[in-house]
C-alpha cells in the first residue's frame, strides 16, 4: 500500500492511497490515476513500488516527465519526498506506514533525505532514534537536516530501504531480462541526454580552434541547483537553438568568430520567427518569456552568451565555467550560479574563440590552453579538448585594490592594533611580506601598506597590471611580465631609480631572489606579495625560489636570506562570509633544520569578532628597539595580551 499525492496549479493538493505495487498515470479512463489535462498525455507514466522503492518509468509522453526538475529517459528510483512533475501536476510518493513522530512536514521531508550512510553514522553517534547535524552540508550534498529531528529506533536495513536516491536505474524493471536494481554510486550525477536532433548533420565543430576535440560527453542541462522554473527555461532554450539550426546553416559561426551582417540577419530573423512559432505550438513550458528567450538565443549564437553580461558587471571579480551547463559568478569570493548557461559544449567553445579574438591574439592552431589578457585587465585561462575532457573556462578580473590601513580596520581586516603596528613598519621603512591565497586578497594589502607611505616619497610599483593604485603624485609602474625583458631585469632597472619604495605585487621565480639580492644590497621599505596558501607554505616556497635562482646555494643559506630581508609577515585569508581577514601577523627572527622561524605578534582568535577577534600574543618584537633608534618609539602596550 503506498500514497500518492497530488497538486495541481492553482488547485488543491488531494490523497489517494493504492493498495497495488502498480499503477497507471494518464489523461484518459483506464488509468489507474487519472490527471485530465491536455498537458498529460493519455497513457504518460508508471509508478512501481517493488522492493521498498518507488520507481518511476515515463510511458513515452508527449511532454515529459520530470523528477525534481529533471527529465528523466528510463526508469528511475524516487525517494518519499521527491516531486514527480506530469504536466500542470506534481505528485509525491509516500508509503503506507509513515514515521510515529513527525515534526512537521519539512522535517519529515528532511528525514526522507538522509542518506543511508548519514542516518547510520548519526544513529551509532548519538542516541537512540537521534539525527544531528552539527553543520549544513558541502555545496551540491543531497540535503540539509537543520537541528535534529526525532524518530523511530531505525536499524540500517530500514535506514536504506526508506532513503534511496533517484538516480535513473541501468535497465528497465518492467523488462523480464532486468537485473537487480542498483542505485548509481553517492554523489554521482545523472546526465540526461540533449533533446532529438532531428538533422543528423554535424554543424558545430571546433575546427575554427584548430583542436580535434573528442565527442562531448553528454551535458547535464539542469545544475543540481537548478530550480524547476530554471530547468525550463534552459530546455527552451536548447530547444529554441535547434529549430534555429534547422533553418540557418551555424556551420559558419564554428569556422571563425567573425561573423558577418547577412548571417547576423538571417539568425536574428530565424530565432524571432521560432521564438513565435513555439510559443503559437505550445512547445515552450508555461510562464516562460518568450521575448528573454529569443534575446538568449541571440546572445550565446551571435555573442558571448551569459558571460557578456558578467564582463560588464562590476560586482562579479571572477567567472568560472567547469562545464558548459555550469556558469558561476563569484562576488566577493561568493560563488552563484548563473542562468542560462551555455547549452552545449561547442557554444563555449564558439564564445573563447571571440574573446580571444577580441584580445588581439586569436585562437592558434593546436592551442589547447588558451591565456589571454581580456579588456580591462581581465584574464582568460581555457583549456580545450583533448587536455580537458571539454572546454574550461576561467576569467579573472583586475580589481583595482586601493585604500588605506583605516579603510581596512573599518571593515574588520585587522584590528587597530595591528594597523598602528604595520603603519609604524611603513614609517621606519621596514620590509613587510604579504602572504595569501589568490592575488585579489594580497593585492588589497599591498595597497594598503603603499598608501601608509608619507606623500613625498617616490615608489616604485612592479605588477603584471594596474590593479594595484596608489594615491601618491611620484609613482612608476613597470611591467614585471613585459615580453621585452625578464622579470628579474626590470627589478634591477627600478632599484637603479633609486625609489623610496619597492612594491612588488608578486614574487615568483627570479623576481624572489632578485627581490633578496636589492635588500642585500640596501634596498628598504620592501612591499612584496605572494601568493600562497599559508604562510608557512609561502616562506618555503620564497626560500625554495631563491635557492634555484642561485647555482649552488643551499636551502639552508636561502632561508637564512630570506628571513634577513624581511622584517614582518602578514598572512591574509578570506573569511567564510567573503570578508578579507589577516590570520597571522609575525616577526622573521631566523632559520632552522625545520624552515624559516616566525614569532607570532598577532593571531586571528577563533571565538571572537571585530576587534576582539584578534588577539596580541604578548611578545614585543626586536625590531621595536630598531625603531627607536629611528627616532619611531613604538608603544609596546599594542602587544600587551588581553
Amino acid at each position: 500500500m503506498f500514497t500518492t499525492i497530488i497538486s495541481e496549479k492553482g488547485g488543491a493538493e488531494r490523497r489517494e492511497t493504492f493498495d497495488r505495487n502498480e499503477i497507471n498515470v494518464g489523461r484518459v479512463q483506464g488509468n489507474d490515476l487519472m490527471l485530465p489535462k491536455g498537458n498529460v498525455s493519455k497513457h504518460h507514466a508508471r509508478l512501481l513500488y517493488r522492493d521498498g522503492r518507488f520507481i518511476v518509468t515515463d510511458l513515452k509522453s508527449t511532454n515529459g516527465t520530470y523528477v525534481n526538475g529533471r527529465k528523466i529517459s528510463q526508469a528511475t528510483i524516487v525517494r518519499e519526498g521527491d516531486k514527480i512533475y506530469i504536466g500542470d501536476f506534481v505528485l509525491r510518493l509516500e508509503t503506507g506506514q509513515p514515521p510515529a513522530v513527525v515534526d512537521g512536514d519539512e522535517s519529515h521531508r528532511a528525514v526522507a533525505r538522509i542518506s543511508p550512510v548519514m542516518r547510520d553514522a548519526a544513529v551509532s553517534a548519538g542516541a537512540p532514534g537521534e539525527v544531528r547535524s552539527e553543520a549544513p552540508p558541502a555545496l551540491g550534498a543531497p540535503g540539509a537536516i537543520l537541528g535534529s529531528v526525532s524518530s523511530p529506533p531505525t536499524t540500517p536495513r530500514r535506514a536504506a530501504e526508506s532513503a534511496v536516491s533517484h538516480f535513473p536505474l541501468e535497465r528497465d524493471p518492467d523488462s523480464e531480462s532486468a537485473p537487480d536494481l542498483q542505485e548509481l554510486p553517492a554523489g554521482r550525477v545523472p546526465r540526461p541526454p540533449r533533446l532529438p536532433d532531428p538533422d543528423p548533420r554535424p554543424r558545430a565543430t571546433t575546427a575554427m580552434l584548430g583542436v580535434i576535440a573528442p565527442a562531448a560527453p553528454p551535458v547535464v542541462r539542469a545544475s543540481t541547483r537548478s530550480t524547476p522554473q530554471q530547468a525550463a527555461r534552459r530546455r527552451a532554450l536548447i530547444a529554441l537553438i535547434d529549430r534555429v539550426a534547422d533553418v540557418v546553416d551555424l556551420a559558419p559561426l564554428d569556422a571563425s568568430p567573425l561573423v558577418d551582417d547577412a548571417l547576423v540577419k538571417r539568425i536574428d530573423d530565424a530565432v524571432n520567427e521560432q521564438s513565435k512559432a513555439m510559443r503559437d505550438e505550445g512547445e515552450a513550458p508555461e510562464g516562460v518569456d518568450h521575448e528573454l528567450l529569443a534575446r538568449d538565443a541571440l546572445r550565446e549564437l551571435l555573442g558571448l552568451g551569459p558571460l557578456g553580461v558578467l564582463l560588464e558587471d562590476d560586482q562579479a571579480d571572477e567567472i568560472l565555467v567547469p562545464r558548459p551547463d555550469v556558469v558561476l559568478a563569484m562576488h566577493g569570493g561568493q560563488a552563484s550560479l548563473v542562468d542560462p548557461a551555455f547549452t552545449s559544449h561547442e557554444a563555449l567553445a564558439r564564445t573563447v574563440a571571440r574573446l580571444a579574438q577580441q584580445s588581439g591574439e586569436p585562437v592558434l592552431p593546436g592551442e589547447a590552453i588558451i591565456d589571454r589578457r581580456l579588456a580591462r585587465g581581465a584574464r582568460m585561462i581555457a583549456i580545450a579538448p583533448p587536455v580537458a575532457s571539454t572546454w574550461t573556462l576561467s576569467i579573472r578580473k583586475q580589481v583595482r585594490a586601493e585604500g588605506s590601513l583605516e579603510d581596512q580596520v573599518r571593515a574588520g581586516t585587522l584590528s587597530r592594533p595591528m594597523a598602528t603596528l604595520l603603519d609604524a613598519c611603513v614609517s621606519a621603512r621596514a620590509n613587510v611580506l604579504v602572504v595569501g591565497t589568490g592575488a585579489g586578497l594580497v593585492a588589497s594589502m599591498v595597497a594598503a601598506l603603499a598608501s601608509a607611505a608619507a606623500a613625498g616619497e617616490r615608489v616604485a610599483v612592479l605588477a603584471d597590471s594596474d590593479d594595484i593604485q596608489v594615491g601618491h603624485a611620484y609613482v612608476t609602474r613597470l611591467a614585471l611580465a613585459d615580453r621585452g625583458a625578464r622579470g628579474e631585469e626590470v627589478l634591477w632597472a627600478a632599484t637603479r631609480l633609486r625609489p623610496d619604495r619597492l612594491v612588488i605585487a608578486s614574487l615568483a621565480g627570479a623576481v624572489a631572489a632578485a627581490v633578496v639580492d636589492a635588500v642585500s644590497d640596501g634596498s628598504q621599505g620592501v612591499i612584496a606579495g605572494l601568493s600562497a596558501p599559508s604562510l608557512r607554505q609561502g616562506l618555503a616556497r620564497l626560500a625554495a625560489q631563491v635557492a634555484l635562482a642561485r647555482p649552488g646555494a643551499s636551502v639552508e643559506s636561502a632561508r637564512e636570506a630570506v628571513a634577513e630581508s624581511f622584517d614582518l609577515a602578514v598572512e591574509v585569508t578570506r573569511s567564510s562570509d567573503g570578508r578579507l581577514r589577516v590570520a597571522r601577523m609575525g616577526e622573521l627572527v631566523g632559520a632552522d633544520a625545520g624552515g624559516i622561524v616566525v614569532r607570532d605578534l598577532f593571531l586571528r582568535s577563533a571565538d571572537g569578532t571585530d576587534e576582539a577577534g584578534f588577539a596580541p600574543t604578548g611578545i614585543i618584537p626586536r625590531f621595536a628597539q630598531d625603531f627607536a633608534a629611528r627616532g619611531l618609539k613604538l608603544d609596546v602596550a599594542l602587544f600587551k595580551r588581553r
